[in-house]
């Protein structure tokens, strides 16, 4: 079995996070996909961000949902990373997809619904009806810390591929409350070995933020099923090593 290797919001080691950038440097490192975040602006667009403020990753402050697309596109996502990204902007999930589009993606992309904090009403059918129309020939896996939205977002597409978010063990579920059974754990690296013990149904294991050299060594000695790091170009190398070509 080969680890496959996710860059975290892109290459949010080396580029300011959830941005087109980072996302670029990300897929030039070989890596076999990505994971991002969506959250809803004020006018019901799909905008890739992680928190639930724009305070941390761009110059302005207020929530995500308190601003329109316009506004949004005003700010300034790169420059707080490095000034050499200055003028890099916060993308709608839109222009993610469009992106893997032109670049002939091929890999898996893992959209985390950001709705444990901010439950954004139909944001599940919106998420749903944008990539529908991409038809993507890669693999989409849906993810979140707030499992009604994993519900609503599978009421709508039983097809849908899906895991479950958690930071400490108790919170992993082998089935939704309406019964559908969980298809993957996407759980913090650190509770590795508790995860592999728990793990009785053999869930595929999707680790996160996997990032130093002996964590990524040993993570992938473990073979799980995928690792989410802010650095696929060093994960990827040390995959080789560690698991060959």
């Amino acid at each position: 079995m080969r680890t496959l290797i996710l860059g975290h919001r892109g290459s949010k080691g080396t580029a300011p996070e959830n941005t087109l950038i980072s996302f670029k440097k990300a897929l030039l490192t070989g890596c076999d996909g990505l994971e991002l975040d969506v959250h809803l602006s004020k006018d019901g667009i799909l905008v890739v961000i992680h928190d639930e403020t724009v305070d941390r990753t761009t110059n302005a402050k207020g929530l995500v949902s308190s601003f329109t697309l316009k506004e949004l596109k005003q700010m300034d996502a790169g420059k707080w990373f490095n000034r050499t990204f200055q003028g890099e902007k916060i993308p709608t999930l839109e222009e993610v997809l469009v992106l893997l589009s032109e670049e002939n993606f091929t890999g898996l992309l893992n959209i985390e619904l950001k709705t444990d904090r901010i439950p954004y009403e139909n944001i599940e059918a919106t998420v749903l009806n944008l990539v529908k129309t991409f038809q993507p020939a890669y693999k989409v896996v849906y993810s979140s810390f707030n499992y009604e939205t994993l519900e609503r977002l599978t009421a709508q597409d039983p097809k849908a591929a899906f895991g479950v978010l958690f930071g400490k063990m108790g919170l992993e579920a082998d089935q939704l409350s309406n019964g559908l059974p969980v298809q993957a754990w996407h759980g913090r690296y650190t509770l590795i070995n508790r995860m592999i013990q728990a793990n009785k149904n053999k869930l595929p294991l999707r680790l996160w933020t996997v990032n130093s050299y002996f964590d990524l060594g040993y993570c992938l000695s473990k073979k799980v099923d995928t690792i989410i790091t802010d650095y696929p170009g060093r994960a990827m190398k040390v995959r080789k090593r560690i698991q060959g070509e």
